[in-house]
């Protein structure tokens, strides 16, 4: 026999927050249901309750389908489905990644494939802890040019929690952290096309610089990398430079970066004399492009 327990007493007598309350509740469940043998949580579990909910088929009817108990499916749903739908939607909400909302189906798989390896009482399983860093770990191998402090704040969590979080879920998922740095560039180069409307002329001519010259800058950062083929592409189309202080912004880099990498990867091994910057260089700089292009 299952004790019984009134969980909204607690929270009316004992003055239990929300977060704690629902807390509570989770030990609750993983205490006693683990001792009396009640299916525990799965991913596909998950997935099925959250499916069943879609379609308005109550907690009973369920449980009934899942061979568990309505407050077991209860419980789940409002631990670990609610607070990743919260999350993620505020996240897409605050900073305007409304194209992201595909790859939604994507962090939910990794949250809950990380939830079912963390030892029980930990931490990062709760859910508005960890969901944002499965997000931006995804998000990232998406191309998104984000800063993580910027996510942190958005996601309402702090930036020590969050790189915590990092160091945990780096493990299993190392399909996120090994990634495919020249597709991440070209991903970001695309989004900044994008986010700032260039035309197809434009996209073009990135497309082909960016060819020609991200072996030269491979073992740059992705946000740089992404910045240099954005800075050469506007110098070869005659475009005006000062607009490019905006997107470097927009990339989470400056232009002096640009600076030193065009001097060192193209002016110094071709011979082109010394780099001056984009605008006093930037005719003999495209002179050398179009010869590329």
């Amino acid at each position: 026999m299952l004790p019984k327990i009134d969980l909204f007493y607690l929270k009316k007598n004992f003055n239990f927050g929300y977060s704690n309350f629902f807390r509570y509740f989770q030990l609750f469940f993983f205490k006693y249901f683990h001792r009396f043998g009640v299916l525990m949580l799965t991913q596909e579990m998950l997935f099925q309750i959250e499916f069943l909910r879609q379609e308005e088929v109550t907690f009973e009817e369920i449980g009934r389908l899942l061979n568990t108990s309505a407050p077991n499916v209860f419980g789940y749903y409002k631990l670990y489905i609610l607070p990743f739908f919260k999350v993620f939607s505020s996240i897409v909400k605050e900073l305007k990644l409304y194209d992201m909302t595909m790859y939604k189906k994507e962090c939910q798989d990794l949250l809950y494939r990380v939830l079912s390896r963390l030892k029980k009482y930990t931490k990062f399983r709760n859910v508005e802890l960890l969901a944002p860093v499965v997000v931006f770990a995804v998000f990232r191998s998406k191309g998104v040019i984000i800063k993580a402090s910027e996510f942190c704040r958005v996601s309402h969590i702090s930036l020590s929690d969050f790189k915590q979080g990092l160091f945990i879920v780096n493990p299993v998922c190392l399909e996120y952290i090994k990634r495919n740095h020249e597709q991440i560039v070209s991903q970001m180069v695309d989004r900044v096309i994008v986010q700032f409307n260039m035309d197809d002329l434009f996209r073009n001519v990135a497309k082909k610089l960016f060819r020609k010259f991200f072996p030269l800058f491979k073992n740059t950062k992705d946000n740089i990398g992404a910045a240099l083929i954005i800075a050469l592409s506007f110098v070869a189309l005659d475009y005006e430079i000062q607009a490019l202080s905006e997107i470097f912004e927009a990339l989470g880099t400056d232009i002096t970066r640009a600076h030193y990498h065009i001097s060192r990867k193209i002016f110094l091994p071709n011979q082109l004399g010394d780099f001056r910057g984009f605008a006093k260089s930037s005719e003999q700089l495209k002179q050398f492009l179009l010869t590329k292009i």
